[in-house]
């Protein structure tokens, strides 16, 4: 009789244990004596979510128009400004023209392209040979560039340096408008002089990020 009371005692007090939330309780068998482990599962309260949205405000917020195109142009030229001191940009012509008095040809392929880097140079560019305008390429790369400078002007950025391939010497000047984008490359070659129109971007045709800066 003591027994069962015992055991229904243990019981009473295990149940008691688990309404204040126990992880588990440990009884007495009465065949064997051997301790059991009963687990006992913890119900958590659920857990509510609150999603919260921050809205940043548009800075053209209250401006009029006149003030908007202002403020548009401030940034534009600001990245035209960081792109040119970064000295880690692309070039890309729209048209060519030999100077003096030659035709003006569009360029419409992509693949053509002037790459200013830090330590070297890539110079993939069409240019045009006497009255019949036959289209010869300037195709190399080089590390010996000298004499780079890049200096602000009124209307943006002017970039000038030298650059050797082999015993071939070039020497190219930039104009880059910080208003526009629209970049001039005077490219001076052994045999010809050069003028191209473009643009400047930090991107390689084939990277997925790769479009005009404006």
């Amino acid at each position: 009789m003591n027994r069962f009371f015992t055991t229904g005692a243990a019981l009473l007090l295990a149940c008691s244990s688990v309404a204040q939330s126990p992880q588990f309780s440990v009884g007495i068998s009465g065949a064997d004596s051997v301790p059991q482990t009963t687990i006992v599962p913890v119900q958590q309260p659920a857990v509510q979510v609150v999603e919260r949205t921050t809205v940043y405000e548009e800075p053209e917020r209250g401006m009029d128009r006149a003030q908007r195109r202002a403020w548009k142009a401030k940034v534009y030229a600001a990245k035209i400004d960081s792109l040119v001191q970064s000295r880690n940009y692309m070039f890309f012509p729209n048209s060519m023209q030999e100077i003096p008095g030659g035709m003006i040809r569009s360029i419409y392929a992509d693949y053509f392209y002037f790459g200013i880097f830090v330590d070297h140079v890539e110079v993939h560019l069409p240019t045009e040979r006497g009255i019949t305008q036959y289209v010869e390429m300037v195709n190399f790369d080089s590390m010996s560039l000298r004499d780079y400078r890049a200096a602000r002007t009124q209307w943006g950025w002017s970039v000038t340096f030298n650059v050797a391939d082999g015993d071939a010497a070039y020497h190219a000047d930039f104009a880059v408008s910080t208003a526009t984008g629209e970049t001039v490359l005077t490219l001076l070659t052994p045999s010809v002089t050069m003028r191209y129109v473009g643009w400047l971007w930090n991107k390689r045709v084939n990277d997925p990020r790769y479009h005009r800066l404006d």
